[in-house]
């Protein structure tokens, strides 16, 4: 039986994080509790005496030391507290929106860069690119449109770039 990468770490109260087997010694030097971030959902944090008094750091960024304009969020949101670095990323707010999925509320698709174009009864494909929207097209299915754009948003944006799950089933984002 293979030894697994991850292991989980004790967070106050009664809960546990799961981090990389190779951070377990530097973090486990640091007692973490849980507290709720500024969009409601739980974070692991520690305090951190420094010369010039006490400061809270993430578990995010106490595992990726990100430079000063960026910041740590996770790939996937998931109910248990996922630290391991494969399913954290460094960004800024505006590229980490990219990774988002639509906000399905009143939408016309469950697909991002995808809307009912009534008048044509048809499913128009978009993009916005710094600033700019970009007309994909109109296709005659909505799964064929969101692959338009996920094809436009790997052009544009690189490997990071949101994927709609075409085919799969799709996770409301909350």
């Amino acid at each position: 039986m293979a030894k697994r990468s991850w292991c989980y770490i004790p967070v106050h109260p009664n809960t546990k994080a799961k981090i990389d087997q190779s951070d377990y010694a530097r973090v486990n030097q640091h007692s973490w509790r849980i507290t709720k971030g500024t969009t409601g959902r739980k974070r692991v944090v520690t305090s951190i005496r420094e010369s010039d008094g006490v400061r809270n750091v993430t578990l995010g960024r106490f595992l990726m030391k990100p430079p000063k304009n960026k910041q740590v969020y996770p790939r996937r949101f998931n109910d248990e507290l996922d630290y391991r670095k494969d399913n954290l990323i460094v960004c800024t707010l505006k590229e980490r929106q990219r990774l988002l999925p639509k906000n399905r509320k009143k939408a016309t698709s469950s697909y991002r860069g995808v809307s009912k174009a009534s008048s044509a009864s048809k499913w128009r494909a978009a993009i916005e690119v710094n600033g700019l929207a970009i007309n994909l097209g109109h296709f005659k299915s909505e799964q064929k449109a969101a692959q338009a754009y996920n094809l436009a948003a790997r052009e544009h944006f690189g490997q990071s770039a949101y994927q709609n799950q075409v085919g799969k089933r799709v996770y409301k984002r909350r």
